[in-house]
């Protein structure tokens, strides 16, 4: 971890009128939250069809008992998660006015738990289940509580529930897109952290805030430059947007880089 990228990007966020973050699995790996793609991942122990919406819609009972099993082995540990240190200094910085929003490809519901309130969930929530009859949301207690008893979480309506996060083959929510594309176009500072930066539509937001690409604005749908846009990645190693993209790459922990910003940040507010 370099102790000068540190400084920089606390003069970058002082600075800021409109700094924005993205994050993905690396922010909650510290949580105890494993990632998918990783070696050791999700993907390695569990088939990764189980999400795919053409076969929950094919079979749900069994997508919601693969998922049951997960829960009980520790194997996916969203739902009894705590946020970390990177989590909470994200919130304090949206607290004092220095972060507009958080937008997450994470569906582990930690960002809300720490305490940051404009979170866009890119990909939903894992700790909701919504109905695909009525669209009524229900809390994990509910889903649980009948998954121990046996049955398929069901709705009042008769429903069937769905984990209210997006599955393979799924299509973004519109309003999370939206609001997404939207700080990524309006921001002069994003943070990129713990992402592999290769799952797209969400990889292209950075590419957005440098005004590199665009899908709202623009003129005839051409990109505006914005040269005054700074992209900085916190990560454990170099993406498709170190140097091409980002610029510069604090290499190490999240939760570690982000709570030496907090600290320095905090003192800089004392003074």
């Amino acid at each position: 971890m370099d102790l000068r990228l540190i400084d920089k990007t606390v003069e970058l966020l002082l600075e800021a009128t409109h700094a924005v973050v993205l994050t993905g699995a690396g922010i909650s790996t510290e949580s105890g939250v494993p990632d998918f793609r990783s070696p050791g991942g999700i993907w390695e122990r569990y088939d990764p069809t189980i999400f795919f919406i053409d076969r929950f819609m094919a079979d749900p009972e069994n997508v919601w008992r693969c998922m049951f099993d997960m829960h009980k082995s520790n194997e996916f540990t969203l739902w009894d998660a705590l946020p970390n240190t990177g989590h909470r200094a994200l919130a304090y910085l949206e607290k004092i006015g220095v972060l507009k929003a958080v937008i997450t490809q994470n569906v582990d519901n930690l960002h809300q738990k720490a305490g940051s309130r404009n979170v866009i969930e890119f990909h939903g929530n894992m700790l909701f289940a919504r109905c695909l009859k009525c669209g009524k949301k229900e809390g994990y207690e509910h889903v649980l509580e009948e998954l121990e008893k046996g049955r398929t979480p069901r709705c009042t309506c008769s429903g069937i529930m769905k984990p209210d996060a997006v599955f393979f083959g799924e299509a973004i929510p519109q309003e999370a897109l939206r609001q997404s594309f939207n700080e990524a176009e309006d921001c002069d500072l994003m943070l990129v952290i713990g992402t592999s930066a290769q799952v797209e539509p969400a990889a292209s937001l950075p590419l957005i805030a440098k005004g590199m690409s665009t899908l709202l604005r623009g003129i005839g749908g051409i990109a505006l430059p914005k040269s005054n846009c700074h992209v900085v990645e916190i990560n454990w190693e170099p993406t498709p947007l170190t140097n091409d993209v980002s610029d510069f790459l604090i290499q190490g922990r999240a939760g570690e880089v982000l709570f030496h910003i907090e600290q320095k940040i905090r003192e800089n507010q004392k003074r």
